[in-house]
């Protein structure tokens, strides 16, 4: 005889298998799951900013770490590293230099956006930021392309204006001001007006970021000597700017908080 199938009853089968197995999990409401992302690589420059921004930096002052109470707002801000990468490859630029590095963030950024054979010489007063951010460069394919001077700025400039002449000597394509106030026009009019310093098609950025990169001074004031206070360095800026702007050989921009001056293009 042929034997037939029928369905047991009380069980269910196909698309409700929760009606057979009322105890099952599936029956409960699952909470919301966010939207699955595959895992990124990590970052040398990411995990650079975001160790700067979770550094106690008014402590590394107060312990004397540090030559003056940097925040961590110094650092370039992903802006202003998209900037930085933008400059570099739209000027084709092979050599840079960086006059204030802080932890070295913008020279990290520079560097990746450069050749292979690029370079960027950065200058920096303070050891700590600067060891601060090296152990992330050397996480980085392209941290060999730094190199960084450890102390006052002029000295070096002077140096570097001195070899200008020199055959040997590579001009630079793009320069970073990003120092203290009061050495800022110093450290312009020098890049200018050194023959062979700059390339033709040379970018100088400046950074016009009110406070920054001010070192504090000694004030008296209802009897406390021992306070502080840090010039704002408007007035510095200020001047820079109306020097460039009645500059003939020089044209500027100015945006994201960036002062941007080339070579006036000849005119035929």
């Amino acid at each position: 005889s042929t034997m037939q199938w029928e369905p047991v009853m009380g069980l269910s089968s196909g698309a409700a298998p929760t009606a057979t197995f009322p105890n099952c999990h599936l029956l409960k409401p699952m909470p919301a799951q966010k939207a699955w992302s595959a895992p990124q690589p990590g970052s040398p420059l990411a995990e650079l900013r975001k160790a700067v921004q979770e550094e106690d930096w008014e402590r590394n002052y107060e312990q004397g770490l540090t030559k003056m109470n940097m925040r961590a707002e110094w650092s370039a801000s992903e802006e202003r590293v998209s900037t930085f990468r933008w400059l570099a490859f739209s000027n084709s630029a092979r050599r840079v230099l960086e006059i204030g590095s802080f932890c070295g963030a913008g020279a990290l950024a520079l560097a990746e956006a450069m050749p292979a054979d690029g370079e960027v010489r950065s200058l920096e007063l303070d050891p700590f930021v600067v060891e601060f951010g090296r152990r992330f460069q050397l996480k980085s394919l392209a941290g060999k392309k730094i190199t960084t001077t450890v102390g006052p700025a002029m000295p070096v400039l002077q140096s570097l204006a001195a070899e200008a002449n020199g055959r040997r000597f590579k001009a630079f394509d793009l320069v970073v001001i990003d120092a203290d106030k009061e050495g800022m026009q110093s450290y312009f009019d020098l890049l200018w007006s050194t023959p062979g310093l700059l390339s033709e098609r040379a970018v100088v950025c400046v950074d016009m970021t009110l406070f920054k990169g001010q070192p504090p001074t000694r004030y008296v004031k209802f009897g406390f000597p021992h306070r502080w206070h840090s010039n704002s360095g408007q007035a510095e800026i200020d001047t820079l700017r109306a020097a460039v702007q009645a500059h003939a050989d020089l044209r500027s921009f100015e945006f994201g908080g960036l002062l941007v001056v080339t070579r006036t293009e000849a005119q035929p």
